[in-house]
């Protein structure tokens, strides 16, 4: 088992220590959020909050992934990071590429890629992209992504995305694993499919069996039950060690915690915005970390 946490409304001040501290208490990842901006008013309910709405300040600070993924690889080691998710259906694929590219090479290819299609029609609106095709355009976004990240002349021709040769470069050394994020089946269709893995939001230990099962199902569909696949969730009833270890032998590679929250108070019903609102002092996430490590991390390494 590996185990990560999310920076989602830490203070991004704090995101280079945090960032030390993690790598040097043997953390496997930081996932990071992305928001281009957030809208005064948004014209449909937040998906992933029991009421529908959003549990953050909309004046809060969050960096693009890649300016806060740079930010904590240049203070680092061995930790990788995950942009979790990234909104590609509302951005321009060869821009990403490029971006996600540059910073394999900086991070020594310490990245790994989570993608999602985002919710907002504002965000669609605003950027001059079409919500109607977003599950289309992020199919061939993946594929591209891909295609460029194996370097030399490549082209592609799909319906929504269209180049001719091209190259690319600096490159990866190693294939960096590109994650599929959401709940709905079209985005575990869309995992098994295209992916390297999932990206889970929040389940309760008693689900984990019957979402693997589903997974494993679509993925022996599209023949790809033998490739290497990684399930990266958030299971906050999995508070053992023993907890823990039936995770992993239900197919589970990376457990999302969040160190610093108070014990029990993270339900699934209530989604993350529990975990995610309780933001201590910097010296307290740093003493967290590094107690889970010792408690837990280590007890299964």
């Amino acid at each position: 088992m590996r185990f990560g946490f999310h920076t989602f409304m830490v203070d991004p001040g704090e995101l280079q220590d945090i960032a030390r501290t993690a790598d040097a208490s043997g953390w496997d990842s930081i996932q990071v959020a992305d928001a281009p901006f957030f809208p005064e008013t948004v014209s449909v309910p937040y998906p992933y909050h029991p009421d529908g709405s959003r549990f953050w300040p909309l004046d809060m600070p969050v960096l693009d992934p890649w300016v806060a993924i740079t930010a904590m690889a240049a203070v680092t080691q061995r930790i990788r990071f995950v942009p979790s998710v990234l909104r590609l259906a509302i951005r321009q694929p060869l821009l990403e590429a490029k971006s996600l590219c540059s910073v394999a090479a900086i991070s020594n290819d310490r990245v790994a890629l989570g993608v999602g299609l985002a919710w907002m029609p504002e965000e669609f609106k605003w950027l001059n992209q079409d919500m109607k095709t977003r599950g289309a355009r992020q199919d061939e976004a993946i594929q591209v992504l891909r295609l460029l990240m194996q370097g030399g002349m490549v082209e592609f021709h799909g319906k929504h995305i269209d180049f001719d040769r091209l190259t690319m470069a600096p490159v990866p050394r190693k294939r960096i694993p590109i994650y599929v994020g959401g709940t709905t089946k079209p985005a575990l269709r869309r995992a098994a499919r295209y992916g390297d893995g999932w990206i889970a939001v929040i389940h309760a230990l008693a689900e984990v069996k019957e979402v693997v099962a589903e997974l494993t199902r679509l993925r022996r569909e599209f023949g790809r039950e033998n490739e290497p696949f990684d399930i990266m969730m958030h299971c906050p009833d999995a508070e053992t060690v023993d907890d823990i270890r039936r995770l992993e032998d239900l197919g589970i590679t990376d457990l999302q915690v969040t160190p610093w929250t108070l014990p029990g108070s993270v339900q699934v019903e209530k989604g993350l915005s529990s975990s995610m609102q309780q933001q201590p002092s910097l010296a307290a996430k740093q003493d967290a970390i590094k107690r889970y490590a010792g408690e837990v991390i280590d007890k299964l390494r």
